[in-house]
């Protein structure tokens, strides 16, 4: 993206909120403190309002500067769409493509897409978000991201769902687990093992905690984390269970490092995993290649999960 397409006093407000003061935007930039402070105080001028609280230790936003910050996110994104439907125009395969989505899928078909971006449309760039379903949503929303993939996405106005599957529930294992060789079962029986869980923040924790309180009450979690990838590591070890989705934990399914014992509780309500886009926003070739490739793998992937058969997808 050239530099002038984003105006510089939104740049400079953006570098502020980023660093957390002048200096540091100043030597981040490249720019004189003394350009970046002149810029913010006109547009402070201008607005009537402070951008800044002007602390202590730094510079933290007001309203107003949270504003202007998604302004100079959007505008960027914005110049960044406009430089791949020009390629594109010029017959050019190139361009790049911001996708927002959770930290599950970072060693799944985030994986399998950046590779096959490598070697497909090595010219297409790919920025990746890992933010939780409500952030994801705003992205969306405010047009920093074109394509977001997550879990149970809170429904906006202009969002258009391009797919969207329910995923099983179920306690995870390793195979030399004690629970290993049962069928299902049930959150009862989950409890009297050794467990460990999402952080609270996460959305499958507070899902359990607002509708299946004394799980945890009863039978307190040895590990909690906003890790994924680490909660898969003690479980590999072996003696620990988890519940969660079977997205979570798709790779070690498919390698059958993990199992996924399905949860027969009445009332327990299984995720969904959807690829939304933005209505209002014409995609770019580059963003479709990208949604569509979402989509086929991880339909796939689940399948091969659930020992479905696989329908062939051209990619």
């Amino acid at each position: 993206m050239n530099f002038h397409l984003v105006p510089r006093p939104l740049l400079y407000v953006e570098a502020v909120a980023k660093h957390g003061s002048v200096q540091a935007a100043s030597r981040a930039l490249g720019i004189a403190a003394s350009a970046i402070d002149r810029h913010i105080k006109s547009l402070e001028e201008a607005n009537r309002a402070p951008l800044f609280e002007r602390l202590p230790r730094g510079m933290r936003p007001t309203a107003a500067g949270e504003a202007m910050v998604v302004m100079a996110r959007r505008w960027r994104s914005d110049a960044e769409r406009l430089e791949t439907d020009l390629q594109e125009l010029r017959g050019q395969e190139r361009g790049s493509v911001r996708i927002a989505a959770m930290d599950c899928l970072a060693n799944g078909v985030l994986e399998e897409l950046h590779s096959w971006l490598l070697d497909e449309h090595p010219h297409i760039r790919l920025n990746v978000d890992i933010v939780a379903p409500i952030d994801a949503a705003r992205a969306l929303d405010e047009g920093t991201v074109e394509v977001a993939m997550a879990f149970n996405m809170p429904r906006l106005r202009h969002q258009h769902v391009v797919w969207n599957q329910k995923l099983r529930f179920g306690c995870i294992v390793a195979p030399g687990h004690p629970l290993a060789r049962e069928p299902e079962i049930t959150l009862a029986k989950a409890s009297g093992h050794a467990l460990v869980s999402q952080s609270a923040i996460l959305p499958t924790r507070q899902y359990l905690d607002n509708r299946h309180a004394w799980f945890f009450v009863e039978n307190a979690p040895v590990l909690a984390s906003n890790s994924l990838q680490l909660l898969k590591c003690a479980l590999r070890q072996g003696g620990l269970a988890m519940i969660t989705s079977e997205l979570d934990v798709l790779p070690e399914l498919q390698r059958g490092e993990l199992l996924l014992l399905p949860l027969k509780d009445k009332g327990l309500v299984a995720p969904s995993i959807s690829v939304v886009i933005d209505s209002r926003r014409p995609l770019s070739r580059a963003a479709r290649l990208v949604s569509e490739f979402l989509v086929s793998r991880t339909t796939e992937r689940l399948a091969e999960a659930r020992g479905e058969p696989v329908t062939p997808k051209e990619s």
